[in-house]
């Protein structure tokens, strides 16, 4: 049973994550600062509003066209993201749960899984789902101009989806990206106190571009007793448990991050956390997100 819910409303991250600094090409040493937020509001993104009551429709999230093969630069560094929305209350989703997992091996895909809360109310309340993840699904159909959302739902590089695709037809799009020509180049460079990545645009990037800092889980087993998936044992990978707006950067000079793995680290979360980070354009006046331009695994 896939699950629709219509929307009005809007996707808010929070964050101030410890260990990276960020700072613009060309800026003097005392401009650095620790965490740049969006400049509108502190620490978060613009948002809209809030979402109305689950209800039928289809979201039809339409694809970008797709550019002519090209090799792209770094890809080890850029894996293609896969980002799955996913719920343990819902009968659809345990294929897709499984199709992401076996994309984990890949090291030039990074498979995110997020968890939405709107299947709560059947019996069943998901372990890992956030309102934040559920308001992002919202935010990638307003961006397409759909009005509504479902489970499971697969989106790639933040730029095109398909409704329950084969392994063959999900491959075909990871591809896509995978050889399109890059729109940053990425240099990676270890040092004694860390790591420094530069990110330098390669041309127009068309707007304003967010840095997020992702917190994932790299395997859990779910034991499901109640729901639509009453009975089930679930095995869920690189799932999503925070998101964090690190800077809203125009993409015009070069961005330089320091990153200390060390620091990343937070108590509040599980030993065996992930990280990494993901470089979105974002659009319009709402910053609604777009096509994902580079991600980096941290860890």
């Amino acid at each position: 049973m896939n699950m629709h819910r219509h929307i009005t409303g809007g996707c808010q991250l929070a964050g101030m994550a410890a260990g990276i600094l960020l700072s613009l090409g060309g800026l003097p040493a005392a401009a650095q600062a620790p965490i740049i937020a969006a400049p509108d509001q502190p620490g978060r993104m613009a948002a809209p509003g809030p979402m109305d009551r689950p209800g039928q429709g289809f979201n039809a999230f339409s694809a970008d066209m797709a550019p002519p093969p090209a090799a792209r630069l770094n890809t080890e560094a850029e894996p293609v993201v896969v980002e799955l929305f996913t719920s343990q209350g819902c009968s659809s989703c345990p294929p897709a749960d499984h199709m992401l997992n076996r994309l984990g091996d890949d090291p030039e895909i990074l498979p995110l899984s997020y968890h939405v809360d709107y299947w709560d109310y059947l019996g069943w309340a998901d372990s890992f789902a956030s309102p934040e993840f559920t308001e992002r699904q919202e935010a990638y159909a307003r961006s397409a101009g759909e009005r509504s959302v479902y489970t499971p739902q697969i989106i790639v590089n933040g730029a095109d989806t398909a409704v329950a695709p084969s392994p063959a037809q999900l491959m075909g799009l990871i591809d896509a990206h995978r050889f399109a020509p890059a729109m940053l180049n990425v240099d990676r460079e270890a040092t004694d106190q860390g790591e420094t990545i530069e990110l330098m645009p390669l041309s127009d990037i068309g707007g304003a571009v967010d840095v997020v800092l992702v917190r994932y889980l790299p395997e859990r087993l779910v034991n499901v007793t109640a729901g639509e998936n009453r009975g089930k044992t679930v095995r869920y990978s690189n799932i999503v448990v925070q998101m964090e707006l690190l800077s809203r950067w125009d993409g015009a000079a070069p961005l330089r991050l320091s990153v200390h793995p060390e620091e990343i680290r937070d108590a509040d979360f599980p030993a065996d956390t992930r990280h990494a980070l993901l470089v979105q354009r974002m659009l319009g006046n709402e910053a609604l997100p777009g096509k994902i331009l580079a991600a980096l695994r941290l860890d």
